[in-house]
């Protein structure tokens, strides 16, 4: 446990991983569709029903294209985009093999809206996929 009383972040929920661990999961997963990186996925792909969180330097630069595959397989049943950094490119995502008529295009102007538009569309399980540009969020749990 570190000094300051807070739970180490493996701590907090058994299904936590992070990229640096090699683990294997149980979990049903979407295909990656990039074979290096499905070998140090847990299960050997996205987690199907769970939060993946990406940790880019800077949002926008290709975020998309690693999860191409999987969002093509998901897509049927759409994907919601909230708050991309740019506005999306029809023409991009039908290259990607997602019909733009398959998207959800969600700008709220307030993080609060932001969140609660997150929340809505997964309690809704109306997409296949959200992805989701967190602009600004704080840590509620302490």
């Amino acid at each position: 446990m570190p000094h300051d009383n807070k739970p180490a972040l493996e701590e907090l929920h058994p299904s936590l991983w992070r990229a640096s661990q090699l683990a294997r999961g149980s979990a049903r997963t979407v295909d990656c569709g990039h074979p290096a990186l499905a070998l140090q996925l847990p299960g050997g792909g996205w987690p199907s029903g769970a939060l993946v969180d990406l940790m880019m330097p800077t949002p926008g630069i290709g975020e998309i294209r690693l999860l191409a595959p999987a969002l093509a397989e998901v897509a049927q049943r759409g994907i919601a985009l909230l708050q991309p950094p740019q506005t999306p490119q029809a023409l991009a995502f039908a290259a990607l093999g997602v019909l733009p008529s398959k998207l959800i295009w969600l700008k709220p102007q307030k993080t609060g809206d932001a969140l609660w538009a997150a929340e809505e569309v997964l309690k809704s399980g109306a997409v296949g996929a959200l992805l989701f540009w967190v602009n600004h969020a704080r840590n509620c749990s302490g």
